[in-house]
């Protein structure tokens, strides 16, 4: 019987676009042994990350589709100087009042 090995190392594949103004967005391609699609990542200078799934030989083709569908929230970001976007407004949050709650009174 013979043993073989399999790296555990991922296959990896990355696109790294840099301005001349030096802002630089990635999109990394990583695949692992026995997987079956492809986990693509972008990240963008504000710290905005998207995540996709893909599957099929033209992972490059992917990789560049999914950082052109993302070149407007880019060009968006550059405008607002690259700050980092703030949280959603959590709608299910509770308000700190000083009114007590309401009660319901029995009526006879």
């Amino acid at each position: 019987m013979t043993l073989s090995f399999r790296s555990s190392r991922p296959e990896q594949f990355a696109i790294i676009g840099v301005d001349p103004d030096g802002r630089k967005r990635t999109v990394v391609a990583t695949k692992r042994s026995g997987e079956f699609n492809w986990r693509l990542e972008l990240t963008h200078p504000s710290g905005r990350n998207w995540d996709a799934t893909y599957h099929g030989g033209a992972v490059l083709d992917a990789m560049s589709e999914l950082l052109a569908s993302k070149d407007v929230e880019f060009k968006q970001d550059r405008a607002r100087g690259d700050r980092p976007h703030e949280p959603g407004h959590d709608f299910n949050r509770s308000v700190e009042s000083d009114i007590p709650p309401i009660t319901p009174t029995r009526r006879f």
